[in-house]
């Protein structure tokens, strides 16, 4: 047997229903009285009290400027550090999800409510909602509109004044009416700096090096091998010569040249001297 839903139920599942009913009359009634209670009173701590008694969930460190305005409250749920400037309206027929760490202007509104399109059905008394839903890290600046349904992912900026009609991905600046993307935002928060980018590179090719001289220096040790057996010395000027002088044909950036030269004297002054202690 398929259950009855309540007036309430039904508004809360976004169907229609009547708004005139006598539960949810009660409700707004009551909304109405902790709203006075929420916007009089001027300490801090108690403020947020009621506004936990009121809302349907709230996180820690939440901060509501005074005034706020809303048709139940038990369909607000609000994250972590969720921050609202004055004049504040949630309509909040269906579900209203806030995320953590979320900041609204002055006069953000919104709203969850609608009509029916068909005037008869509009006069009738029956009402429906959508919900909406705020990710977290969320900023809406002031004046800015949400209409039913909407949903905003993660770290979404809403320009001051934008009336957002339909949803928007993560990462993203939106304004206008009806609001746009205006730009992406960028979070790469393992991206590298230009510098730790190029030491990087850096990194690789003297990796790279490292194995060449290797393998240079597994050749050196078979010249010594060689020289031991037929009694070579270890300094062979001519032969130093020639090869600093192959190696700046190599180098194709004459910028280049002289400190490539110099590294390699460096290389082979470190060859002769393994060498020499080989032979020891």
């Amino acid at each position: 047997m398929e259950e009855i839903k309540s007036e309430r139920q039904k508004m809360i599942d976004g169907e229609l229903y009547f708004a005139g009913d006598p539960e949810l009359a009660t409700a707004r009634k009551f909304a109405r009285e902790q709203m006075k209670l929420i916007n009089r009173e001027e300490d801090t701590q108690i403020r947020r009290q009621l506004v936990e008694e009121t809302f349907g969930s709230t996180g820690t460190g939440s901060y509501i400027e005074p005034s706020i305005s809303f048709d139940y409250g038990f369909n607000i749920h609000v994250g972590k550090n969720f921050y609202a400037n004055f004049n504040s309206i949630f309509l909040d027929i269906c579900p209203i999800t806030i995320g953590d760490n979320c900041m609204f202007g002055p006069n953000a509104q919104l709203y969850a409510a609608t009509h029916p399109l068909h005037p008869v059905k509009r006069n009738s008394g029956l009402e429906y909602g959508k919900p909406i839903t705020i990710g977290d890290n969320v900023w809406l600046g002031g004046g800015v509109i949400i209409a039913p349904g909407v949903t905003l992912g993660n770290n979404v900026v809403v320009a001051a004044g934008a009336v957002v009609t339909k949803s928007f991905p993560d990462n993203c600046v939106i304004g206008g009416n009806p609001a746009k993307i205006i730009k992406e935002i960028e979070l790469d928060d393992n991206k590298q700096s230009p510098l730790m980018s190029q030491r990087d590179k850096i990194d690789t090719l003297d990796k790279k090096i490292v194995a060449l001289l290797e393998e240079r220096m597994e050749v050196v040790e078979a010249i010594v091998a060689i020289k031991k057996t037929s009694a070579t010395q270890i300094l062979d000027t001519t032969r130093e010569q020639d090869v600093l002088t192959k190696v700046a044909t190599y180098v194709q950036n004459e910028d280049y040249q002289e400190v490539i030269k110099e590294t390699y004297q460096g290389i082979m002054d470190a060859s002769k001297h393994f060498q020499q202690k080989q032979l020891d």
